[in-house]
Parts: structure tokens; sequence; C-alpha cells
């Protein structure tokens, strides 16, 4: 009998042991999510996957002066020559519902965030670090100085995005190397279905800093879950409320000027993109038609703007895409909420929505000539348009859930107790 309870505990406890997993050694661990899987070796992250797909070999960091003291490269270096770098030592020592951490001993942090775009970020917190990223596929392609695209085996895409100081650049061998100044970092988003225009028009935001953090609302299964990825190291993001029809943000910026917050939102909480309205601490945005819109609000502009866009793709694990221009910081509540539980007392918005489109829309990123890059959006031309997120059925209300479940329920119990009494009589 003791047996059979050891035995039955057991199986208790392994039905509900986190989807997440950690195993392995101190020198080689793993881990598996929803989305994003991945294992290391004692100096590198490898075999990272996103949906089953390979999106990178093997990623290894080390601080600048430990590789040019190591390789002896001098100041005129090319950063191929980084793609000789040893990696320094790491471990995985964090996990949530949506991500998981480790550190370096150069002092870099990698973050493998668990959303649909399986981004990797390499931070350069204390000291100015080379990443060597070493790719299954071909076709890399540099774009900009701070960006590159490439190809993988499967055929999925991924960027490589510089923010802050520093470049990323291909090696003859099709790889990767980038170099990171103090407080930069590296972001690997990944693409298993098509890379949009609109994907690209996000990948510039991020690469010039005008967007600050990427805000994703998924269904695992039953449960709604939250990550974010912040793009510099004086913003913080928590999700404060996830319902049905309303997400609660709230950002916070050491620095006064504006910033972009992309949102990717599952259908399980929006129904239809086109009924979706944003409040700035309480006070309705402006609909803006266009990304130079958004950039405008994010510059200072008299009011926050957003825009909203349909997505059906499911690599991104969401079917609506929020972008929101807030004007300026410090802390703001950014709230998302369906046109019909949109809150009665929130101001109406003073400005009106442009019909400027960015058909003609000038990239005022240093040196982005994206021409190379394989989308319409990339040259500058075409970097969505007015229809951009306007697609979607109409709004399905519920504002009778879960109050008149609970009258249908007092009604059921009141007639089965008549029926009791009727019965007993």
């Amino acid at each position: 009998m003791k047996r059979t309870v050891a035995i039955l505990a057991m199986l208790v406890v392994s039905a509900i042991a986190p989807v997440t997993a950690l195993a392995g050694t101190a020198d080689q661990q793993a881990y598996a999510g929803s989305h994003v899987a991945f294992d290391t070796q004692s100096n590198a992250v490898v075999d990272y996957r996103v949906d089953g797909e390979q999106t990178i070999d093997s990623v290894r960091v080390q601080s600048q002066s430990e590789a040019d003291s190591a390789l002896g490269l001098g100041g005129s270096a090319g950063l191929d020559a980084a793609a000789g770098i040893v990696g320094a030592a790491l471990s995985l020592d964090v996990q949530t519902d949506a991500n998981a951490s480790l550190t370096t001993e150069s002092g870099a942090r990698i973050e493998a965030h668990d959303n649909g775009h399986g981004s990797l970020v390499v931070a350069a917190d204390d000291s100015a670090q080379y990443v060597a990223l070493n790719v299954s596929g071909d076709g890399a392609e540099r774009v900009a100085d701070d960006r590159v695209v490439y190809q993988t085996d499967g055929g999925a895409t991924a960027s490589a995005i510089v923010v802050g100081e520093g470049n990323v650049s291909v090696t003859e061998a099709g790889n990767l190397t980038a170099a990171l100044s103090e407080d930069s970092r590296l972001v690997v988003r990944s693409y298993t279905e098509a890379r949009t225009d609109a994907d690209a028009s996000e990948e510039r935001m991020i690469a010039n800093e005008t967007a600050a953090a990427s805000v994703y609302v998924m269904q695992q299964g039953e449960e709604t879950v939250t990550d974010t990825v912040t793009y510099g190291q004086n913003t913080t993001v928590a999700v404060e409320e996830r319902a049905e029809g309303r997400v609660n943000v709230t950002v916070s910026r050491t620095a006064h000027e504006g910033r972009v917050l992309i949102t990717h939102v599952s259908n399980e909480t929006f129904e239809s993109a086109e009924d979706v309205q944003v409040a700035v601490d309480g006070e309705a945005a402006a609909s803006a038609s266009s990304y130079a819109e958004l950039r405008q609000a994010a510059a200072g502009g008299d009011t926050s703007k957003y825009m909203v866009r349909q997505s059906g793709d499911a690599s991104a694990s969401a079917d609506a895409t929020v972008l929101v221009g807030v004007n300026h910081f410090s802390t703001r509540t950014v709230t998302m909420t369906d046109d019909a539980d949109a809150d009665d007392t929130t101001d109406t918005p003073t400005g009106t929505t442009s019909t400027e489109t960015d058909s003609a829309e000038t990239d005022t990123s240093a040196g982005d000539d994206d021409s190379s890059d394989g989308n319409a959006d990339d040259g500058g031309a075409g970097d969505g348009d007015a229809t951009d997120g306007e697609s979607g059925g109409a709004a399905t209300t519920s504002g009778d859930g879960p109050g008149f479940g609970g009258a249908v329920a007092l009604l059921a119990l009141a007639a089965l107790t008549g029926l009791a009494v009727a019965r007993h009589r």
C-alpha cells in the first residue's frame, strides 16, 4: 500500500511540473519552453531553436579587452577576427514562465525569451563585448551597420540587431560577429513564418532606439503569460493587468524623451484588432495611420498615438500588434482595451487621425539603406500604410459574461431545490 501511494505521489509531482525545464550538469544545461529550446556548453549557447527550427547554431561572448589580448587584435582588426573568440564561461541561472537568463564571466548577460520571435538578447552591461554567432544557414546579408538578416537551413528568417553603440558583420564563412560597446545590446529576432515589411519597420525602430521595449501577451494552454524584452538599461516594463479585452502596462524610463512600445497580443485577449483602443495615463491616445506618425509622437508630440495591425503570423504567437508612441516619460501607464470594454471615463482624444501613409517616408536611421534587404518596406518606401492593422472581423462583445453566468447558476439552483422539495412531499 505504501509503495502504491509513493508511486502515485511521484506521478502527481510529474504531472504538475512546469513546462519550462532545466537539466544537465554545471557544464551543460538545457532549456525547453513553449517556443524556445537550447543547450549550453561551458562557454556557449548551442542549438538555439524557435518552434523547432534551429535559428542559431552557437553563441559565444567574450569581453573585447580579453579577446584583443588573447588573439593579438589591434585597433585596425576587422570583426572577422572576432570570430575566433573562445567565449567566456557561462551559467544558466534564472528562469521564469517566459524566459531564461544566463550570465558570463566576461560581464555580459544573455536572455532567451520564450516568445514567438524567440528573442535572444546579449547585453553588454558592464564592459564592451564581442559576440560570435554561428548560423547553420547561408545568405546572411548586412543591410546596415547595425543589422544583418539571414536565412536558416530550414527556411526561417532571422535578424540580428545592434541597439546602442556597436556594429554587426558577416564573416567570409557566412557567420555573424558583433562588437558591442558598454551598455549596448545585440537582439536576434526569428521568424519561422514570413518576415513582413511591418517586421522590418519594427526592427529599424529597435535599432535606432525609437522602440523602448516589446511586450508579448501569449496563450500557453489554458494560461495567459507575458514576456517583456527591453532594449535599453534605463527602461523597465511591467504588465499590471491582463484579461479578456484589456491589458495594462506600466513603462518607466529614467529619460524624459518619448519612445514606442510594441505589444504583441494573442486573439484570446483581443478578438478584433480594429476595435482596440489605447489610453496613456487615462487619456485616450490618438490614432496614427503610419509609422512616421508614431515616431513623431514619440519625439515629443502633443499627444501619444497608437497604431494597430492585424497579424496572422503564427510565429509571433499573436494576432494583433499594438504600437504606442508615448510622447514623454518618466512613468506612464498604457491601457489597451477592446472598444466594447473601453472605460467610459477615458478622456476623448484631442488629436486627429492623419491620412498620411508611409509610401514616401524616409527612414532617418544613419546609414540604413535597406534596399538590399529584400523587403519593399526597407528602402523607406512602403513602410506600412494607412490600412495596416485595419483588417479583422466585427467585435464580439462579452459584457454579460461573468454576471450572466452567475445568474443562470442561481436560477438553476433554485429550480433544483424546488424540485427536490416537491419530490419530498
